[in-house]
């Protein structure tokens, strides 16, 4: 059986399947997370995503009325009839894919509150007149790979809410469906008055006149939509543009093409007044021409794919509406690359030039050839794989520049104040270049800086103070560190950034696949939030004590062990939040209990790490009251058990990808009362009894969503490993596991019915006695043994006392009666000498039969423990079978007859007995403790 996991998504629906051990062929989710990445059927609170639907009705009747957004991939040739979904009028978004055959009328009748519509067609779907009539407040369509010839004229009448339509086709067979426009417009002209945004894909080559003639009759020769805001176009393959074809779409948001010098002289006649955005192949046309069309269309986006284009200033100054240029070019023979003709569009805020070169093509200083200041651009981006080298105020005459992007170059060297006048910038992005060194005044004058990358680098030396300037710097990366072989690699942070920033929210720090000490070097640290990111063969930590240690909240360590010293770096990230380890199997052995200390942690990810291994195993995940996500993946362990998972009330999501065979004992789910989503990878059970409830509790668990996954097959049947190789697990628990289940229900229910009815009538006839009678018959026997033998005790006298007199006891009592002697007298204690592991009440009656005489201390606290009223009863138990003066009362407090009188024993007791009161006055102590002493001392002769 096949499910589907879900996500939040806004462009499109996406099916992906997961195999799952339910019988059902429908999940839901409600929200929490992102089960298996890669599908966007979320939208809601509560998720439905069916497979191989052909009865909706049957296949969603056991889901609530109230899910939100329902995914739906239909059966080949299936039909959606009239009132398929009328029971959701909840539903806000629903998507449909599959190999439907036909959607009847009436399919959407309900679905009052269906805001987003996706629909994924099959080649002969068929669409009727008045399909979508029922859909009154949808606002968003979606047709993807719809043949437009099966698709009725009035399809789209009655959607009076309307504002998104989207229409997206690249099979090559549904050319003709398009192909002048008219499949679309003719069906949505005079039925969706309401529609604001028109996004159309289609591989099509020739676009004709629209000429449309609809239902009632009604020509439209060049149907106009005047409500349109955004119109989306995208023709990737086209060839001609027939005159007029876009008289009905004034402003064209976005438009996608190729474009030559007759495509451009098409364009122009064909009645579009602007192109906002605009993205196209230059074939043979020049930058020149290309501006033209920019001017003409007052466009303020453009991005060009080209071979060869000139970018002087001449050539591009009819582009000087551009607010944003995207430049994508290969060149063969230019040896160097002249960026001037910025000067000359003074509208510009984003550039971006992807230069593609087989050459080492040099990098000119735009600044130093023109360095009258350019105060308009805010963002450019230089990917040419061909800059070498950052000179000294290389950019500064770009004053107002926020985002600097150099990512993908061969840099190897920057030059102090390189970006000396960028006091505006943000953004600064030198990722994976060739720098080796960084020296102390690269970054100065980047005041504003907020974030750095300077990963995958082979950094040799990182100069002291490098970081100083940055004084509102956010994100870091550095790396990868490659000191000189013969040196460890070390990395002082209070060095390089000579007090750790304040505002610091993300540090990445790299040493590829040599091991690394990090230094923090002082007190100084971030505000708490700090997210860190470290890689390396072993990473090590000095200065664990830190405060820096106690800010991260999230840490993210690649590498075989994180350390400090060399222990488990991990317990000192005191109020870390999220974890994520990824070792490896075969890594020497550290000892991860002490994760059991992080007690904020909510999402724990462990890669490849032996759990067997670890001695505390059955400890590691304690205190983890806090945690809702955990993942072992490429692991190692053998069993689940009720140990690992005691403290994890909380956890709502648990992935597995054990790599071995795997017992999963019943109790292990039994503490995870939020758990909603069971994840298992390329499982393989023990052939073993053991996992024989497994199946069961997969399939019947309503609260619990178990899925099954195969990276190889992605849906197989559940396989386990015994003595005889790999065999079918469902196939080895029936065979080895079943037994006839009528008849043990049959004897158990019988035997239990025969136990109550035995139980309950001996506790009404004698409940009260049974108890008594047990340690009176053992009372008897030990007194009939010892009568005529010396009988040895192991204590003077076995006080019952309620645990809130215990300070009363220790303080008072012990000192007076065991530091008093000789002889020195022996209590026994429960909270001391009872035997641990053993019944609390053969404890009590051991002791109590083991001591010469019994200490009753009678307090309110005392008349209200129930275990002091078992204690009480036994030894007067133990008095009426050996009539000798061995039980003392000794009354801590005031306790009036009305208070007693509720305790019958006790009430007769003082009526008969002399007892001890403990003295108000502290002059009057000695002499209580005199008497007490006096009866307990063992007498000559016992």
């Amino acid at each position: 059986m096949r499910l589907i996991v879900t996500q939040f998504g806004v462009v499109a629906l996406w099916i992906i399947c997961v195999s799952s051990w339910t019988s059902e062929k429908c999940v839901m989710s409600d929200g929490f997370t992102n089960l298996w990445r890669g599908d966007d059927c979320h939208n809601g609170n509560l998720t439905v995503s069916c497979m191989d639907v052909d009865n909706v009705p049957l296949h969603l009747a056991i889901f609530p009325i109230s899910i939100q957004t329902l995914c739906v991939k239909m059966r080949n040739k299936s039909i959606l009839h009239p009132n398929d979904f009328s029971r959701f009028d909840k539903l806000v978004e629903l998507g449909i894919s599959g190999q439907p055959a036909e959607i009847l009328p009436g399919a959407f009748r309900g679905l009052f509150g269906l805001q987003i519509l996706s629909l994924t067609c099959s080649l002969n779907l068929s669409i009727y007149s008045n399909t979508f009539k029922d859909l009154h407040n949808l606002k968003q369509l979606r047709i993807i790979s719809c043949s437009f010839s099966v698709i009725a004229l009035d399809a789209f009448a009655g959607m009076k809410q309307l504002t998104t339509l989207t229409i997206i086709q690249q099979e090559h067979n549904l050319l003709s469906d398009i192909k002048s426009l008219a499949g679309v417009l003719c069906r949505i002209v005079n039925n969706t008055s309401s529609l604001t945004s028109l996004v159309l894909w289609a591989e099509i080559a020739t676009l004709s006149n629209p000429k449309c003639i609809v239902s009632n009759g009604t020509t439209y020769e060049t149907p106009s939509f005047y409500g349109l805001q955004d119109i989306l176009l995208n023709f990737p393959d086209l060839k001609t543009i027939g005159k007029g074809v876009f008289e009905g779409f004034k402003n064209i948001s976005f438009l996608n093409m190729p474009l030559n010098n007759v495509l451009q002289m098409q364009l122009l006649q064909s009645g579009v007044s602007k192109v906002e955005s605009f993205q196209f192949l230059q074939e043979d046309s020049d930058l020149e021409s290309m501006c033209k069309i920019v001017y003409q269309l007052s466009t303020s986006y453009v991005s060009i794919t080209t071979d060869h284009v000139n970018l002087s200033i001449s050539a591009i100054q009819n582009c000087m509406t551009l607010r944003e240029m995207h430049l994508f070019r290969s060149l063969i023979s230019q040896r160097f690359i002249d960026l001037s003709f910025i000067h000359g569009l003074r509208n510009l805020q984003v550039l971006t030039v992807h230069q593609f070169s087989l050459n080492n093509t040099r990098f000119t200083s735009l600044c130093k050839t023109q360095p009258s200041p350019i105060l308009w651009l805010k963002k450019m981006s230089l990917y040419f794989s061909s800059i070498f080298s950052i000179q000294r105020r290389q950019f500064f005459c770009m004053k107002n520049l926020e985002e600097l992007n150099l990512k993908y170059n061969r840099i190897s060297t920057i030059d102090n104040f390189a970006f000396l006048g960028l006091q505006k910038l943000k953004v600064l992005n030198l990722g994976h270049n060739q720098l080796s060194e960084i020296k102390s005044f690269n970054f100065f004058d980047l005041h504003c800086l907020e974030y750095l990358n300077l990963e995958a680098n082979p950094l040799v030396h990182i100069e002291a103070l490098s970081f100083a300037h940055l004084s509102s710097i956010q994100n870091v990366s550095l790396g990868d560190l490659n000191f000189p072989p013969e040196s460890k690699i070390e990395l002082n942070l209070t060095c390089v950034f000579g007090s750790i920033p304040r505002g610091l929210t993300y540090l990445y720090i790299s040493s590829g696949r040599r091991p690394m000490t990090l230094i923090i070097g002082s007190d100084g640290a971030p505000n708490p939030g700090l997210g860190l990111h470290v890689h390396g063969e072993t990473v090590s930590f000095q200065d664990c004590e830190r405060p820096f240690f106690r800010a991260v909240v999230e840490l993210t360590a690649r590498t075989e062990w994180i350390l400090c010293g060399s222990i488990f770096a991990g317990s000192y990230f005191k109020f870390l939040q999220r974890f994520k380890l990824e070792s490896k199997l075969s890594t020497l052995f550290v000892d991860l209990t002490s994760l059991n200390t992080l007690v904020h942690l909510r999402d724990l990810q462990l890669t490849g790490v032996d759990l067997n291994r670890q001695t505390g195993l059955a400890i590691m995940f304690h205190n983890l009251t806090r945690l809702e996500t955990l993942m072992l993946l490429g692991c190692r362990i053998d069993y689940l058990e009720k140990d690992l998972s005691k403290d994890l009330q909380s956890l709502r999501e648990l992935r597995l990808v054990i790599n071995n065979e795997l017992t999963i004992m019943e109790v292990f789910p039994e503490p995870l009362k939020s758990l909603k989503y069971l994840l298992i990878q390329d499982l393989l059970l023990q052939c073993s009894c053991n996992n024989a409830w497994f199946d069961n509790w997969a399939k019947r668990n309503r609260q619990v969503q178990v899925m099954f996954w195969d990276s190889t097959l992605g849906m197989k049947e559940i396989n386990c490993i015994g003595e005889h190789g790999t065999q079918n697990f469902l196939k080895y628990s029936q065979i080895h596991c079943s037994m006839d289940v009528g008849f043990i229900l049959f004897a158990s229910n019988t035997l239990g019915l025969l136990l109550f009815m035995l139980v309950v009538l001996l506790h009404h006839l004698a409940g009260q006695y049974l108890l008594a009678l047990f340690y009176i018959t053992r009372g008897w026997l030990e007194e009939a043994v010892f009568r005529n033998n010396k009988r040895r005790y192991r204590y003077d006298a076995f006080v019952s006392y309620s645990g809130k007199d215990e300070r009363w006891v220790v303080e008072e009592l012990l000192p007076n009666m065991e530091q008093r002697g000789p002889p020195f007298l022996r209590l026994c204690l429960h909270s001391r000498d009872f035997q641990l592991g053993k019944d609390i009440v053969d404890n009590i009656t051991d002791s109590l039969y083991s001591s010469r005489r019994t200490v009753c201390l009678v307090s309110r606290d005392y008349l209200r423990s129930n275990w002091c009223s078992l204690e009480m009863k036994l030894a007067t138990d133990r008095l009426r079978v050996e009539q000798r003066d061995i039980l003392i009362l000794v009354f801590l407090e005031d306790i009036s007859p009305h208070q007693l009188s509720a305790h019958h024993r006790l009430a007769r007791l003082v009526k008969t007995r002399t007892y001890l009161d403990w003295p108000k006055e502290p002059e009057q102590y000695q002499d209580f403790w005199d008497r007490l002493w006096a009866t307990l001392a063992p007498k000559h002769g016992q």
